[in-house]
Order: structure tokens, then C-alpha cells, then sequence
């Protein structure tokens, strides 16, 4: 069966990186997602990915890295450096052995929105700008992705051009990289007004879902959830991975 990897989600805040690779071994974890940066100023990049990389070594433990960048931003100068970054820490994780990563393209989110109107934000909110220079950074890491034998999965994230299962196919269909596919998240995708079914999201990303983030929880009457665990909430995570 596939790798079973923890998100460094639950053991970061207030643990070393060391503390969160040990937390995945002593929970019977295959893995770990980690950040591609480091959370706060006490290290900078490089330190950090060398960090990781030990941590990987010494646990032997599977890694995956998220891949984020602002690619929408209106200013090119911060694109490029968005690029730069994603094209950094993509070359230096496969250096190191990794062969997944988890793609955040940027937040589009309208000053106008409401706190749960995710509906006016990402994909609801996008020009037509926003999808070509998203396309066009993820056609150049995934042609670096391919060559190093890895693959990049674009996060369903709500206020993100990847928000729906709908709107992440079609990004993907832009990219047309065989190294580009989805980590499809259906809890974020339920948090969203026109969010699809667990059948439609899986219907439409047949074929590209390259990793997955399992979660569940219950919906709150007028927006917002409350987390609970993966066998209860309003998504069928039996079916979700039986399929």
C-alpha cells in the first residue's frame, strides 16, 4: 500500500525538526510532509533543507517537500523570486532523495471577500494572467521534476487557483507535464461554497492524483468547520482511498 506520511502540521509549533521526524517514527508513520522553508527567521533555507536531509538519513524515513511560491503576484520581480525559490528547494529535494512535492501557486483573495466566501477568491477570482503565470513557472519545474525521476502535486486549497477539483484539472491540463498532477485535499475542497463531491473530485482528477492529504471534519451552519477524525466527519475517507 502507499506510504502513510505525517504533515509536520501536528508536530511543529514549538518542536525542532528533529522532534517532528521522531514524532513520525514513534506514531508508525512511513514518512513526513515538511515545509520547503524554514517556519520562522531561526534558520534560513539552506541550514533548514540540510536539516531535513540528516533528519531523512538518520530516521530513513520518506520525505515530501511542499513546493510554495506566489506565482500570482502582480509584480514580475516577485514571480521570478517565487520561481526561484520553488526551482532551489525542487533540485535540492531530489538531491536528497525526494520524490514527491506539494504545490501551493499563491492565495487570490479579494479584499472584498468574506471570511468563508471562498467561492470570490482563487480560481472564483482569477484572470487569465494569473493562470498563464502559473503555468508557465510549473512548466519549467516540471520539466526539472521529470528529469530527476519526481512528480509535483498542486494542493485543492481553498482561495487558491487550485480551490477545486474542477479548477485544478485545469491548470493541470495547462501545465501538460506528466510530472504535474494533484494532491487532492477533499477537506478543502468541502469547506468551499460549490465545493465538489469526493465522486465528482475523483472522476475529474482521474489519472493525475499523485498524493493525498486525508483529513476529515464537520461542517459549521454559516461557514467554517470543526476538525475531527478521518472515520467520522462528512467525507467517506473509506471510499476515498478504497478508490
Amino acid at each position: 500500500m502507499p506510504n502513510v506520511i505525517m504533515h509536520c502540521n501536528y508536530f511543529e509549533q514549538g518542536y525542532r525538526v528533529e522532534a517532528t521526524f521522531e514524532k513520525a517514527l514513534e506514531h508508525g508513520y512511513d514518512g513526513v510532509e515538511m515545509r520547503g522553508r524554514p517556519r520562522d527567521e531561526s534558520m534560513g533555507l539552506d541550514e533548514y533543507l540540510d536539516l531535513v536531509e540528516r533528519e531523512k538519513q538518520r530516521t530513513g524515513l520518506e520525505v515530501v517537500l511542499a513546493l510554495r511560491g506566489n506565482h500570482v503576484d502582480e509584480d514580475p520581480d516577485a514571480r521570478k523570486a517565487a520561481l526561484e525559490h520553488c526551482d532551489h528547494v525542487l533540485k535540492r529535494g531530489t538531491e536528497m532523495g525526494v520524490s514527491t512535492f506539494n504545490a501551493r501557486p499563491g492565495k487570490i483573495r479579494p479584499e472584498h471577500m468574506g471570511q468563508y466566501q471562498f467561492d470570490k477568491a482563487g480560481s472564483g477570482a482569477a484572470t487569465d494572467e494569473h493562470w498563464q503565470w502559473v503555468a508557465d513557472a510549473h512548466r519549467i519545474l516540471g520539466e526539472i521534476a521529470q528529469q530527476a525521476g519526481a512528480r509535483i502535486g498542486f494542493e485543492t486549497h481553498c482561495a487558491s487557483l487550485t480551490d477545486l477539483a474542477a479548477a485544478t484539472r485545469k491548470l493541470v491540463d495547462l501545465v501538460a507535464s506528466p510530472a504535474v498532477g494533484v494532491n487532492l485535499d477533499m477537506a478543502n475542497i468541502a469547506l468551499h461554497p460549490t465545493g465538489e463531491t469526493l465522486e465528482e473530485a475523483l472522476d475529474i482528477l482521474a489519472g493525475k492524483i499523485y498524493y493525498t492529504h486525508i483529513k476529515n471534519l464537520y461542517l459549521v451552519p454559516g461557514g467554517g468547520s470543526v476538525g475531527c477524525r478521518v472515520s467520522d466527519g462528512v467525507i467517506d475517507n473509506y471510499k476515498f482511498v478504497q478508490t
